[in-house]
């Protein structure tokens, strides 16, 4: 698991910065959309970083950098599968919270 921890810092730094290309871009996404319940609740469960709750927390701020990338691009395809992970991200936020 501290692996997928590494990507998504790795993820941010490259985000944040803005000097990414379409091969870097594409992993990104391929890596966000292919997350599965139990990473994105094992993320929940996890606080790696002390300026967040949890890892889910960093898991939807980079998913939200994403969807912002891919709406400027036009590629709507992809915002609506990273959009379902953000709302599944979410349930599982919600759920647990509750």
């Amino acid at each position: 698991m501290s692996m997928s921890l590494n990507f998504l810092l790795q993820a941010t730094r490259v985000l944040h910065v803005g000097n990414y290309d379409e091969d870097e871009l594409e992993m990104i996404y391929n890596f966000f959309i292919s997350v599965d319940n139990e990473i994105l609740n094992d993320y929940y469960n996890r606080c790696t970083i002390l300026s967040y709750n949890n890892d889910l927390e960093l898991y939807i701020e980079i998913t939200d950098s994403l969807i912002e990338i891919f709406e400027e691009t036009e590629e709507y395809e992809k915002c609506n599968l990273l959009k379902h992970q953000k709302e599944e991200s979410l349930k599982i936020m919600n759920k647990i919270k509750n």
